[in-house]
């Protein structure tokens, strides 16, 4: 099991976001999965344009990066539930 807590930006076309993300990865036989919770000060129309883009990507200060849905929102306080797909970017 892997873990990242930390700096993190949401990107969604030409928007970037600042995140705080808790995140962690587990593999489950052939299976590996991640996900968690991100946090944001921008809790309003940039955050909302960024999910309805339908292609979100989390980018980790190291530069690596992975896609991401949300899979909870909680808009009116800035934070999201996400899972992510394809290698583990952390």
């Amino acid at each position: 099991m892997s873990n990242y807590e930390g700096p993190a930006t949401l990107v969604a076309g030409d928007s970037e976001i600042a995140v705080q993300a808790t995140l962690s990865a587990s593999l489950s036989g052939e299976v590996r999965e991640w996900g968690g919770s991100v946090q944001t000060a921008d809790a309003g129309e940039a955050l909302r344009a960024a999910l309805d883009s339908g292609d979100v990507r989390i980018r980790f200060p190291d530069g690596q990066e992975g896609a991401v849905v949300a899979t909870h929102t909680a808009i009116g306080n800035g934070r999201l539930r996400v899972s992510g797909s394809g290698t583990i970017p952390f």
